[in-house]
């Protein structure tokens, strides 16, 4: 109960941030390019939160492999196995971009995390490496990642307000997920 309760919280403030328009469920492949952001999804910047249904997405550069959604954890599906790659309460967006530079692209995500107390954060995970990293700050900090021309940029607030405080490109630096400084 408690669980349905915090998603039901988050979805409200997070609905009062951001509308949601409508979205296809399930989405074809793109075409092979890592080093460009494919937005699968994002909630919290125009597409419709499905809560009850699961997105599936392939993406050539996993052939074989098709992720699925299902609100509050992401998987990746083959013919061997299902393996649940994270969760959140929920997984507002799902982009794709090289962060790492292995020309395979890693999944990125906006996920709300706790239970009461939410919070918004960064999840990136790659595939290839088997490897998670996360940008967050619990209860001081609100992280979302958004699209913008051919970057992945995190916008940075204060813990549930709306203004942005601190806002650049997604990077990959000393094994750590990081904010870009613009200049």
């Amino acid at each position: 109960m408690e669980k349905v309760i915090a998603i039901i919280i988050c979805f409200a403030l997070s609905m009062s941030l951001t509308g949601c328009e409508k979205a296809p469920v399930s989405e074809s492949s793109e075409p092979s390019s890592s080093r460009r952001v494919i937005k699968w999804f994002d909630c919290l910047n125009g597409d419709e939160m499905v809560w009850d249904d699961i997105r599936e997405y392939n993406i050539d550069e996993f052939s074989g492999v098709t992720f699925r959604w299902h609100g509050d954890y992401l998987e990746a599906v083959t013919d061997e196995e299902t393996v649940t790659l994270y969760t959140g309460m929920p997984i507002w967006s799902v982009y794709f971009y090289d962060l790492t530079g292995d020309g395979n692209p890693e999944i990125c995500s906006t996920i709300s995390f706790g239970s009461g107390m939410v919070d918004n954060r960064i999840i990136v995970y790659d595939y290839v490496g088997g490897a998670s990293y996360e940008l967050s700050d619990r209860c001081n900090f609100d992280y979302v990642l958004n699209i913008q021309g051919d970057s992945l940029i995190v916008e940075k607030r204060a813990y549930m307000q709306d203004e942005i405080i601190e806002s650049g490109e997604l990077v990959f630096l000393d094994d750590t997920i990081q904010i870009k400084a613009e200049g």
